[in-house]
């Protein structure tokens, strides 16, 4: 019996497999713009060089036929031969260059346009990039905000709270010794006070002071007179 139920769940229909379909990446404008832009760069680099070989070639065969020439003039049989095969692969590579012109032509036109595109593209991206910065400042400048309200209203709480304990003795049954005692923590609570209300005049001025010592180093030589000057001409 335990047999034929294990062989019964073996056999029990499974749950069909939930096929997870890949998501594509985000589409990016500006980045298949600058690829394809890249792309085409590289084309009229190419057709660049190639252009720079084909001038190469017909240099070389109008040296070769101006050899030519002088050879069919010394009524060379075979030169004139030559010279009508190098007349061919001039014409031909002459169809080259004008192909190559086109194509490079053809590119050029294509590629002003994108570069405009992209430059509009990267523009609107910039704009987005400060707007995001001056958004994330906004937001972080309310939190500093509330947590220096949130503070200064605890301050305010606890100064209050410290005056009223300060005062409250003045109606308390202390005698002459303890009241003294009483007004010394006044007298502390305010020179604290003052110290922290002075702490940033008083790190101006020890770096003014500090950075003033530099010249401390330098020799003083007192200037001579001007008679002296004129006497020694």
């Amino acid at each position: 019996m335990r047999w034929l139920n294990f062989m019964q769940r073996k056999a029990a229909p499974m749950s069909p497999i939930a096929l997870v379909t890949p998501q594509e990446p985000e589409r990016d404008p500006l980045e298949e713009m600058q690829t394809a832009i890249t792309l085409h760069q590289s084309r009229l680099n190419a057709m660049a060089t190639e252009a720079e070989r084909l001038e190469s070639q017909l240099g070389r065969i109008a040296a070769l036929s101006s050899q030519l020439k002088v050879r069919c003039s010394e009524h060379d049989a075979g030169a004139p031969a030559q010279l009508d095969a190098l007349e061919q692969e001039k014409i031909a590579i002459e169809r080259q260059q004008e192909g190559l012109r086109l194509r490079i032509s053809s590119l050029q036109s294509e590629l002003g346009p994108m570069t405009r595109e992209a430059s509009v593209l990267a523009a609107e991206r910039d704009q987005q990039r400060q707007n995001h910065v001056v958004k994330e400042a906004a937001a972080r400048c309310d939190e500093l905000i509330a947590s220096i309200l949130e503070e200064w209203e605890a301050a305010c709480a606890d100064a209050h709270e410290l005056m009223t304990l300060l005062g409250a003795h003045d109606r308390t049954a202390l005698d002459e010794e303890h009241k003294r005692q009483i007004y010394g923590l006044m007298t502390t609570v305010a020179e604290r006070l003052l110290a922290a209300s002075l702490a940033h005049v008083n790190a101006a001025n020890e770096f003014e002071f500090r950075h003033s010592t530099l010249f401390r180093g330098l020799a003083i030589i007192p200037a001579k007179r001007k008679d002296s000057l004129r006497a020694a001409g």
